[in-house]
């Protein structure tokens, strides 16, 4: 848990087995498909991982195919999941241009963005 976590590049990542069962973490580059890491984790043990670069991650338990989740380390602190419909919001941001990434169902699209004032609404152009 959760099913989609935000980090920051450069941040630890706490990986917790709070179960009576031993597991793996099993994390991989989306899009390339290479292994960060696989690690075995014993009940109630933890295992810290910094990502240093940006962008998706799978990370999955192989002796428990349901347990699954994805990870996205972000270059800066503004980040946020979307609601069912599509939709976010990203508060305090100041006016200024900046380039916008949206990952969803496995894709990146990237588009910039001009913050001119309190409110600044967005249509991604696939």
């Amino acid at each position: 848990m959760p099913d989609t976590l935000y980090v920051r590049v450069g941040q630890p990542v706490e990986f917790r087995n709070t179960d009576n069962l031993g597991h793996n973490v099993n994390v991989h580059r989306r899009g390339s498909g290479a292994t960060m890491f696989d690690v075995e984790t014993d009940p109630q043990e933890t295992y810290v991982h910094t990502f240093d670069r940006v962008g998706p991650y799978d990370v999955a338990c192989s002796e428990h195919p349901g347990m699954q989740a994805t990870l996205v380390a972000a270059d800066g602190p503004l980040a946020t999941i979307s609601d069912n419909r599509g939709r976010f919001e990203l508060s305090g941001v100041p006016p200024g241009l900046y380039r916008l990434v949206v990952t969803f169902e496995g894709r990146t699209l990237e588009q910039a963005v001009t913050v001119s004032g309190p409110r600044t609404e967005v249509r991604l152009a696939p």
